[in-house]
């Protein structure tokens, strides 16, 4: 498979982000996001997002200069309207700031709407551990999944992460989507000639569940590749779950919206009537905790430690070799990556070729430079 450099394709990021006109400050933050979604071997969150983020700027959907505006403030919370921006930098700028009231009030919230795609949610949360907190984040999304016993496509497949300081273990990292499957895993199955490892999609028809994601996808090429069916979650404790995140992010932000509300950012829906801004960006729920208001962060880290070590040295059943908390596979494929290069799916690679050739960008020659 295809290789290159983590500083090489950040280089391209903030290059091809930067000639669609976003400013330094916000092609920064765009090429950390979706280098972060490569590293952790979530390309589907990172370079992948990158395709849907060219879709949307293509069709006038992003305002690439927008910066976020705080709605409503008290010491410990924020409103903020992202006003159509990049969802990388309104996240980062969102988080930044939720940190700031976290070091003064203990617990801090920020609630955001309004923004594109935010790819690979760590890359976030992550940002609170050069901080010595705890950063906790979840957004609604496009619908992707039908309610526990349905067949329509009304639920979100909203990312949970968080990110925790640890001792000599390191981090505990997690970061899932809250759903089973979602459309970018039946494109790689279709690309593939396979089927799916369980009936996981309802036809819209007949309520039967099949395995075979061949007809409810199309242009699986693309990282937006719209559902003609809706996946299942594989069961309710996960529904539940997705329900209350929905609470959190599309219903209690001020000024958000649902997931039934936001649009899918297919192809088709764009050029049909390009002049009309797509729903994007429901809500989001962002959380920081500074971990020193509590108790000495020494204290903290060691527990941390202490419980890893316990968990980690349970006895392992049949077929497992080791027990793994959330992050630690993420963070050594991160160091794998940064030392070897990182793969990339040739669909991907080629729409990124595209979208820089678009706006006058040789990539070749980037690697001289």
């Amino acid at each position: 498979m295809h290789t290159e450099s983590p500083e090489f394709l950040h280089k391209v990021y903030k290059t091809v982000i930067s000639a669609w006109g976003a400013p330094e400050h916000q092609a920064e933050a765009f090429a950390d996001a979706i280098l972060a979604g490569d590293l952790y071997g979530k390309d589907m969150q990172g370079m992948g997002i990158a395709m849907i983020d060219h879709l949307m700027m293509q069709h006038g959907q992003i305002n690439m200069t927008a910066e976020p505006e705080i709605q409503q403030e008290r010491d410990n919370f924020l409103v903020v309207d992202g006003h159509r921006g990049l969802g990388q930098y309104t996240m980062t700028w969102t988080m930044n700031k939720v940190i700031e009231k976290a070091k003064k009030q203990t617990f801090a919230i920020g609630l955001v709407h309004d923004w594109h795609d935010i790819g690979c949610a760590s890359a976030y949360t992550k940002l609170a551990l050069d901080h010595d907190c705890i950063g906790i984040l979840s957004v609604n999304s496009v619908t992707q999944t039908a309610p526990w016993g349905g067949r329509e496509l009304k639920m979100s497949a909203p990312p949970l992460s968080y990110a925790v300081p640890g001792g000599h273990h390191g981090p505990i990292i997690g970061d899932t989507s809250v759903s089973g499957i979602y459309e970018t895993y039946l494109s790689e199955a279709v690309l593939a000639g396979k089927k799916l490892d369980t009936p996981s999609i309802v036809d819209p028809i007949t309520g039967e569940l099949t395995d075979d994601p061949a007809p409810y996808i199309e242009h699986p090429e693309h990282r937006s590749a719209p559902l003609l069916g809706a996946p299942v979650f594989p069961n309710v404790k996960l529904y539940v779950l997705n329900v209350f995140l929905e609470i959190m992010t599309g219903i209690l932000t001020p000024g958000g919206f649902t997931s039934p509300e936001m649009q899918y950012p297919s192809m088709h829906t764009l050029a049909k009537d390009p002049n009309t801004p797509v729903k994007r960006g429901g809500g989001a729920f962002v959380m920081a905790i500074n971990i020193a208001d509590l108790m000495p962060l020494a204290v903290f880290k060691a527990k941390v430690d202490q419980w890893a070590k316990t968990i980690k040295d349970t006895k392992l059943q049949k077929g497992f070799d080791e027990i793994t908390l959330p992050g630690e596979r993420a963070l050594r494929e991160e160091r794998e990556r940064r030392a070897n290069g990182v793969p990339i799916q040739p669909q991907y690679w080629a729409g990124m070729l595209k979208m820089a050739a678009e706006v006058g960008v040789d990539i070749d020659a980037l690697r001289g430079t």
